[in-house]
């Protein structure tokens, strides 16, 4: 292994490579950087939703959520399904514009890419992949139904399944 490469435990001991997010830099942005893209603002090493004065300002970047919608990579996969979806969805879909809004205070970068509607099924996709966890296990709680989740862990992604 590289010298100074970061590693993780994984299964009984054995070390393996971490994985590593390919739209996180690693020397990070300069400090007062805005986002071209949203307006968020990187400042003490971390995205925020606080703006800041324009002198204070650094440059213009793009934020990984907007680098993720940008070149459309998803990192979270929500699968909506099934008759009782079709019967609620209204009050499913601005739940879960709520849990995204809620979600977006702690974590600017969690967001929703898209929602499409594709053979009676509503697909979310999301630029984290806690965020497509969270509306799963929301849309569990409230609904009821089914969940599954499936990880990728190569791929840095999660796909989220619930029907009822």
């Amino acid at each position: 292994m590289p010298q100074g490469a970061k590693t993780g435990m994984e299964e009984k001991g054995q070390r393996a490579g971490r994985s590593q997010e390919p739209y996180l830099s690693k020397g990070g942005k300069p400090d007062g950087s805005v986002c071209k893209g949203c307006g968020i603002t990187y400042r003490n090493k971390r995205w925020q939703l606080e703006s800041i004065a324009p002198e204070e300002r650094s440059g213009e970047v793009l934020c990984p959520a907007c680098e993720r919608i940008q070149g459309e990579h998803p990192a979270g996969v929500v699968t909506l399904s099934g008759d009782y979806l079709a019967q609620h969805k209204e009050e499913i879909l601005n739940s879960l514009k709520q849990h995204e809004a809620k979600h977006r205070q702690k974590n600017p970068l969690g967001r929703i890419m898209e929602i499409k509607e594709e053979d009676g099924q509503i697909i979310i996709t999301t630029t984290d992949d806690k965020l497509a966890q969270k509306i799963g296990r929301e849309l569990f709680k409230a609904q009821k139904g089914e969940l599954h989740y499936q990880w990728s862990h190569d791929l840095n992604m999660v796909r989220v399944e619930w029907m009822r």
